[in-house]
């Protein structure tokens, strides 16, 4: 071990790689304790850097001498202000040494997060759907145009500069980003009780579902093909192997060459749920400082789950897939689903409220169909009998009560 370490400052220490893998793996254990012995001050050094050490790995799942100098690095990058800070009430404050140290950590944290939202996030213009009155197009300079069918088709061409909305031609006018995006972006939101299909510049076939948004540029550039996604859309994505596709729903993004598949991420729902009809697809957790996150890779017939609360993936094979994009072609399918789950996509395809009793358990499993070109009337009262329950349709509101008979009894 070199002698100089003993000299070595608490910022130096985090960034010697012998160090860090002392702190993570324990090795050369042996050795750094007996050079700790001897030097008291270098011990308070150290217990110092470990314990920053070992809240980064609290936050991280992977975490290695790299990882923490990397962290290091987009400090001192992000943040020199608070570097300098630092070293000043280093100067003044010796015992303040880990308080000082921990407020830098989250300060560039902080800062860089920020610098990432900045440059590679995506704020939508109606930051809700669910909560729009209308179907409508925002369009990159700011025009809106209304949806006013049922279920619309849009459809871009490149060659024209032109959007073709139903029956309509609209001009495109790109208007120039201040931002660091080339192309800016247009938008499709599409509230409860509607939904639409898009056409996008490169041949990719887009079903929007009720209470969803996308957003997407007139046409694709550089070397990938970039969209965003709030609420649930199917992708027939055309291919190209030198421009990926990539899906930007939530916390992942799902990054395909060509295939078909179902991206469920509405914000009030606990996981995004991903699933794939034909080829395969890449869903990748957002990464902090580019660690931390997680990948999964998805086949034919199987779905992934992306546990929000947990930052967590589960995969399974699925034998029926077409039950996840049966809505595209105006039915719901569910094969052993809750009745809570299928009621909350009833909500959103019909744009009312459900109400269950009070004392609902929730615990019924239903399998079955539902033709949602029917009226709502209809469909309910295939629902009621699945639940055992009577229903009450009161302006947007159905309320699912138990039956008279079964009150009765009891």
């Amino acid at each position: 071990m070199k002698q100089e370490f003993s000299k070595y400052s608490l910022e130096r220490l985090l960034e010697e790689k012998s160090f860090i893998s002392w702190v993570l793996k324990q090795e050369n254990n042996a050795i750094w304790e007996k050079h700790i012995e001897s030097d008291p001050g270098f011990y308070s050094r150290t217990e110092q850097a470990r314990e920053i050490i070992h809240l980064l790995q609290d936050r991280y799942k992977v975490l290695d001498e790299d990882s923490v100098l990397e962290i290091w690095k987009n400090i001192n990058q992000y943040d020199p202000q608070y570097q300098q800070k630092y070293r000043i009430m280093k100067l003044r404050i010796k015992f303040s040494y880990a308080a000082s140290i921990l407020v830098i950590v989250l300060l560039g944290i902080f800062g860089y997060q920020f610098w990432e939202y900045k440059h590679k996030g995506y704020q939508f213009v109606s930051t809700d759907a669910s909560q729009s009155s209308e179907a409508r197009i925002v369009l990159s300079t700011g025009e809106e145009i209304a949806l006013k069918k049922e279920n619309s088709t849009i459809k871009l061409d490149n060659v024209e500069s032109q959007l073709i909305v139903n029956d309509s031609v609209i001009v495109l006018k790109e208007k120039k980003s201040a931002g660091t995006q080339q192309i800016p972006m247009n938008e499709v939101v599409i509230p409860f009780g509607k939904k639409t299909e898009l056409l996008l510049a490169d041949g990719t076939k887009v079903w929007l579902n009720a209470g969803s948004q996308l957003a997407f540029p007139s046409r694709f550039t550089e070397n990938k093909r970039e969209v965003y996604l709030e609420g649930e859309a199917c992708f027939k994505v055309a291919r190209n192997e030198l421009k990926p596709f990539v899906v930007k729903a939530g916390n992942l993004e799902v990054k395909v060459l060509g295939t078909y598949f179902n991206v469920s991420a509405y914000p009030a729902d606990a996981t995004i749920e991903t699933v794939v009809l034909e080829g395969s697809v890449a869903v990748e957790q957002s990464k902090d400082f580019g660690l931390g996150g997680s990948e999964v890779v998805l086949k034919s017939s199987q779905k992934a789950s992306y546990i929000k609360e947990k930052s967590e993936f589960t995969v399974i094979d699925e034998s029926d897939v077409d039950l996840y994009i049966a809505w595209t072609y105006g039915w719901l399918k569910y094969n052993r689903e809750s009745l809570w789950s299928v009621l909350r996509k009833v909500e959103r395809y019909y744009n009312v409220e459900i109400q269950l009793p009070a004392d609902y358990h929730g615990g019924d499993l239903i399998t079955g169909k539902l033709d949602l070109k029917e009226s709502l009337n209809s469909v309910m009262v295939v629902l009621a009998d699945a639940s055992g329950m009577e229903y009450r349709i009161i302006d947007n509101i159905v309320l699912f009560e138990k039956r008279q008979d079964e009150v009765k009894r009891r």
